[in-house]
């Protein structure tokens, strides 16, 4: 029997690899199950689109938000659970790397659907607005139609009112000008107004922003559309006259510094016209009117809403809501964006600002405290001081200069200080205290007759103190000032320098008692390195006798008007100067002359002057050492 060889093992190159054994397939039945799962899911899902198209079609007595859309998500997600498993299943048929991809897809869609299902939920929770019965709803509803249609009449009202004042407000481009006291009053009191209608709009509008809670299906959609509406019409009367009072506002950017500063008797917060900017104007407010208008368009179209709104008694409302917007088109929409990011800039300017006005500060400071010649020195001296001072009587005007200054540099004109002299305490009970009108302004004031010192007093405690202490030590604080520390008390030596000049309002004792009060107010509040005359919070050193003496109310006072340097409204000392030369020889000049103390480079001293010697200051040169 022949014997059988075993056959020899043959080897392969080293390059060359054996094929990998084939992956045993899984078994026929869970291939089958897989492909069952997967067609159910997928079934799923289409009968879900058709659900919505049909209750949509269908128009449902159920509402469509929450219970119906939140129902067909939960299908959708047991639909999405049911193709992952069958995945799992198909897998080691379809080739692991397939498999993967897609369950790893249908489990992101799960994930999305889970999150769309929390949202609708929030979405369809109970608001303030959904809560109440139809017919609180129709009757609050009614009632606040009429309110926004009443508020937007007051905003446009008080546009008008503003609008009218075309000399404060120029539309030609003219400089603006700073506001007179009683304009001051007027324009605070129409933008205190103007804030408090808005508020009071924005609330009905806030409440009724929750429309969308409101389901669109049949049983809801009227309701849903009212207050779609009327959010809607209050955003549009917020937003177009808080543009139309900023534009005119705008104009003048002294009334703006105004208001900014806010008034607590009023209700005004500091910043309001900014906040308004923003919290009205903004890309936000811009991006809402146009998705408002969007909105409005699709439920006539989809609904038939504006043929709804008319048969059911609001059509008004819709029309109104119409042409609104068409008034902001004819606006512009580029004017529109332009106006919005502007508001939103606000912020990013304020920082700006921030960042460079300390650095402002610190260069006028400086050159206001340096001297590049004669330090420690002045030409008047203690002896002409004293002569000078027995003439003097409380609420003279005064004007300083001290030569050699760096800060004379970017002062216009000769006279680069102004002071009030409001005397020792015992100066203001022999000028006020015995006079029956400054007794008559005390008790119109406060309600009470009191002697001008005793209310002094009362009112300022610090600063009589600091007056009394000083004269107690054989001194006297006789002045108040706006330097660069801030306004303060000082001496009649500090204020003094190389000339001098005291002035005298023709004015009745009891205005005069009232600048002196004010001046006493203003202890205390910082120097205005701005330069701005608009607003009161920091002072420059004339602002304070301007604002001192400024008539208000209808009563009298001095009339100095501000002039334009360097682009904005301010009254440098020299203008005091100007305006009593062009009025010393008039009976109804404003003021009267009562010394002068002229310095002389060349003699070393100081002497005294006439009032024309005065007069003639006003055009001289700032640099002393032109001076003869």
């Amino acid at each position: 029997m022949k014997r059988l060889r075993r056959p020899r093992p043959v080897s392969l190159p080293p390059e060359v690899s054996a094929p990998e054994p084939r992956p045993r397939p899984a078994p026929r039945r869970s291939y089958r199950a897989g492909q069952i799962l997967f067609g159910l899911g997928a079934a799923i899902i289409l009968l879900g689109i058709g659900s919505i198209a049909g209750y949509w079609l269908a128009d449902a007595g159920t509402r469509w938000l929450p219970q119906m859309l939140g129902g067909l998500i939960g299908v959708g997600m047991l639909a999405l659970v049911a193709m992952i498993a069958g995945l799992f299943l198909i897998g080691p048929y379809a080739g692991r790397e397939v498999g993967r991809r897609r369950i790893v897809a249908l489990t992101a869609l799960l994930l999305v659907g889970g999150v769309v299902r929390v949202t609708v939920h929030w979405i369809g929770a109970p608001k303030p607005l959904t809560r109440m019965s139809k017919h609180t709803f129709h009757a609050g509803f009614e009632a606040d139609r009429t309110q926004v249609a009443q508020l937007s009449a007051t905003l446009a009202g008080l546009h008008r009112a503003l609008e009218g004042r075309v000399d404060l407000f120029p539309a030609d481009g003219a400089p603006p000008r700073v506001a007179t006291a009683d304009e001051e009053r007027f324009v605070i009191d129409v933008w205190a107004g103007f804030v408090d209608t808005a508020f009071a709009l924005d609330q009905i509008r806030a409440f009724y922003e929750d429309y969308f809670a409101f389901d669109l299906s049949r049983p809801e959609r009227d309701r849903h559309v009212r207050s779609f509406l009327l959010t809607f019409a209050a955003e549009l009367a917020l937003y177009a006259h808080t543009a139309a009072i900023i534009g005119l506002l705008d104009r003048n950017p002294n009334v703006v510094k105004l208001l900014e500063l806010g008034r607590r008797d009023r209700g005004l917060r500091a910043g309001s016209v900014t906040w308004v900017r923003e919290e009205l104007l903004g890309l936000t407010d811009l991006a809402r009117v146009t998705a408002g208008k969007r909105y409005q368009q699709w439920l006539a179209m989809a609904h038939g809403s504006d043929v709804d709104a008319r048969a059911r008694g609001y059509g008004a409302l819709w029309d109104d809501v119409r042409a609104r917007l068409e008034r902001l088109d004819d606006k512009g929409t580029l004017e529109m964006a332009a106006t919005s990011v502007g508001a939103d800039l606000g912020p990013l300017m304020r920082e700006v600002k921030a960042r460079t006005f300390p650095v402002q500060a610190g260069v006028a400071a400086f050159l206001g405290d340096f001297k590049v010649k004669r330090k420690g020195r002045y030409l008047i001296d203690p002896e002409a001081l004293d002569e000078m001072r027995g003439a003097l009587a409380p609420g003279d005007v005064m004007l300083a200069r001290k030569n050699w200054y760096l800060s004379n540099v970017g002062l216009p004109g000769f006279w680069p200080h102004a002071l009030l002299w409001v005397g020792t305490r015992a100066e203001l009970a022999a000028a006020f205290d015995d006079d029956p009108t400054v007794t008559a302004w005390i008790e119109r004031r406060t309600g009470r007759a009191e002697r001008f010192t005793a209310y002094i007093e009362r009112r300022y405690p610090a600063a009589w103190q600091a007056m009394e202490k000083a004269e107690a030590s054989g001194g006297s604080l006789p002045i108040i000032e706006a330097i660069s520390e801030g306004v303060v008390q000082s001496t009649l030596k500090s204020a003094a320098g190389d000339y001098l000049v005291a002035l005298r309002p023709r004015l009745p004792a009891w205005t005069k008692a009232r600048a002196i009060d004010f001046a006493f107010r203003q202890l205390g509040r910082p120097y205005d390195f701005d330069f701005d005359f608009a607003t009161d919070h920091a002072l420059v050193c004339t602002e304070l006798v301007w604002r001192a003496y400024r008539a208000r109310h209808g009563t009298p006072g001095l009339r100095i008007p501000p002039v334009v340097v360097a682009g904005r409204k301010t009254l440098p000392a020299n203008e005091i100067a100007r305006v009593f030369a062009t009025e010393m020889e008039r009976p109804d000049r404003q003021l009267d002359f009562v010394y002068y103390l002229e310095g002389s480079e060349a003699q070393g001293t100081a002497v005294a002057g006439d009032r024309y010697g005065f007069a003639a200051t006003c055009d001289r040169s700032k640099w002393d050492f032109a001076q003869e």
